[in-house]
């Protein structure tokens, strides 16, 4: 069957250090938890590992079978099997499942219910995997994560709070996020998502897991939850900045590299 996820952290996500290795530097302390956020960065880092080379193996005399393979028929593929070529961002991941009793699934799991709002979260969550991002969109985050630090750091952001400012310098006003994708199938897989890529569309991320599961059309049944990175940037009330925020916890972006998967949830009520 299938198992959970995470919050949304209004503070500095210390994530991948593979990926991204952020200078330290002397900043106001954020209004939401470091503590939880370095909870965090102990579940997403990756460490690279060293593989051995394989030793030569003499070739051997292959059988005609194999010099010669009979000739494979082709398989046809049907308009609904192949990706939509309109489709926006469509993301085909690499997913490594986290089992009961892993350390990262516990924090996980711990952030997506503590997140869930005033009331308990009466379902059951059934997996959580870890999201492997390629390098082309991990490039693809980091890249934007440059582009809103250049953008305060050159005095395009009048008026905002000094804290604000320091941290979209620092790292561009990263925070963790949920985005529910919705219903997916009984077994708990789900293959693929997108997020809205076209001029002036939106991504809509949420502080809590109970807001972005209601924006997806709350209900019951098995669901799809992400846990995400986001570059936030200047944040505003209005149009014009780098994200807007909503009343319900709400945070809207408007380029789709601000947004990096980590975890995927899934849940069942």
């Amino acid at each position: 069957m299938a198992s959970g996820w995470v919050k949304s952290l209004q503070c500095k996500s210390r994530a991948f250090d593979d990926v991204y290795h952020p200078i330290s530097k002397n900043l106001l302390q954020s209004a939401s938890c470091r503590n939880t956020s370095q909870n965090i960065k102990d579940v997403i880092e990756t460490t690279t590992k060293k593989h051995q080379k394989p030793g030569k193996v003499k070739p051997t005399t292959k059988p005609d079978s194999v010099l010669n393979p009979p000739p494979r028929p082709r398989r046809s593929q049907s308009a609904s099997d192949r990706p939509s070529r309109n489709s926006d961002h469509t993301i085909f991941p690499a997913l490594t499942e986290l089992t009961d009793g892993h350390p990262s699934r516990n924090v996980v799991e711990i952030i997506f219910h503590t997140s869930w709002g005033p009331k308990a979260f009466s379902g059951q969550v059934e997996m959580i995997f870890k999201v492997q991002n390629g390098h082309r969109t991990v490039a693809r985050f980091e890249e934007y994560r440059e582009v809103v630090k250049s953008r305060a750091g050159s005095g395009m952001s009048p008026g905002r709070p000094s804290e604000e400012n320091a941290r979209c310098v620092a790292d561009g006003n990263e925070m963790m996020r949920f985005y529910c994708l919705g219903p997916t199938t009984d077994n708990g897989v789900y293959g693929a998502w997108g997020f809205p890529g076209g001029k002036g569309s939106a991504i809509c991320t949420f502080s809590g897991s109970s807001g972005a599961h209601e924006n997806a059309g709350g209900g019951r049944g098995m669901r799809a939850m992400l846990v995400c990175r986001v570059i936030a940037g200047r944040v505003s009330t209005q149009i014009g900045f780098d994200s807007v925020s909503g009343d319900n916890g709400e945070l809207l972006v408007f380029d789709s590299r601000a947004v990096l998967p980590c975890f995927l949830i899934i849940y069942k009520l």
